[in-house]
């Protein structure tokens, strides 16, 4: 087990077929109801909509093996940039690490807003390095393609509270 958040457990597994680590996450289906379903399928068409991009985590598959949904990504091995920031020595990155991990992001953000996918839940959890510490965004589950619809009600709140803009014009629209 690489790790456990709300709506995944995640395993490091190996891709036979390829013969490659990959990461394996199974989804928490306790609660799980057709709305949340929908997202889990949303998280992941948006990331296999972006295509292959340096500063995305890549999707390899979907699916449901007897009602438990999981999903198949490329192998982060660098770990969120929330834990590596709690690991640092006082909870500070070098300057030099944390521009290059904000200039990755934003390349990556910018690319998905060319794509017109809008992640809606940046944070330090959602970000992923690579092995050798390449910036990847990751779980797109409330993340939004401007031309389809959307699965929250207008005016309500998504996201991660301490990470939400003061003002949000765009939540759940």
């Amino acid at each position: 087990m690489l790790g456990e958040g709300g709506k995944k457990r995640v395993y490091l597994a190996q891709d036979t077929t390829l013969d490659r680590e990959v990461a394996f996450a199974l989804i928490k289906t306790e609660g799980l109801d057709e709305v949340s379903r929908t997202r889990i399928t949303r998280e992941a068409q948006a990331m296999g909509r972006l295509g292959s991009h340096p500063h995305i985590v890549t999707v390899f598959d979907l699916g449901d093996h007897e009602g438990q949904p999981y999903m198949v990504t490329e192998l982060m091995g660098g770990g969120d940039v929330e834990g590596v920031i709690e690991n640092a020595t006082d909870h500070r990155l070098p300057l030099e690490q944390a521009i290059e991990i904000a200039k990755e992001t934003c390349r990556g953000l910018e690319f998905a807003h060319s794509r017109g996918i809008v992640h809606q839940d940046l944070k330090p959890g959602n970000v992923w390095l690579t092995g050798d510490g390449v910036a990847k965004i990751g779980d797109f589950g409330l993340a939004v393609a401007i031309d389809r619809s959307r699965l929250t009600t207008e005016g309500m709140m998504v996201g991660t509270v301490s990470y939400m803009p003061p003002g949000r014009p765009w939540a759940g629209r």
